[in-house]
């Protein structure tokens, strides 16, 4: 899912053409507390998600693909500085 739709946002929008992304299991912990289903760096242009958090506040329902995708989103919009929406719902 993650892959698919990195490869997606590489396709549609150039400013996003450099993309690199990794999963890892967890961030580095904050006061023993996980608060983020990913990370930016910009200077990388990369991003990084963290699966057990996405696993742990993601509902795993019928829409657990598109909640994993928006999280993908999310982290790409972030790294452009762009709202989430633009990418979803280009002109």
């Amino acid at each position: 899912m993650v892959e698919q739709t990195c490869e997606y946002l590489r396709n549609s929008f150039p400013e996003l053409r450099d993309l690199k992304w990794q999963v890892e299991e967890v961030p580095e912990l904050a006061n023993g507390e996980v608060l983020t289903r990913y990370s930016v760096n910009k200077a990388r242009m990369s991003i990084t998600l963290f699966r057990i958090p996405i696993e742990r506040l993601t509902y795993r329902g019928a829409d657990f693909r598109a909640q994993i995708e928006q999280t993908v989103v999310s982290a790409a919009a972030e790294l452009i500085g762009k709202d989430p929406w633009e990418l979803i719902h280009p002109n």
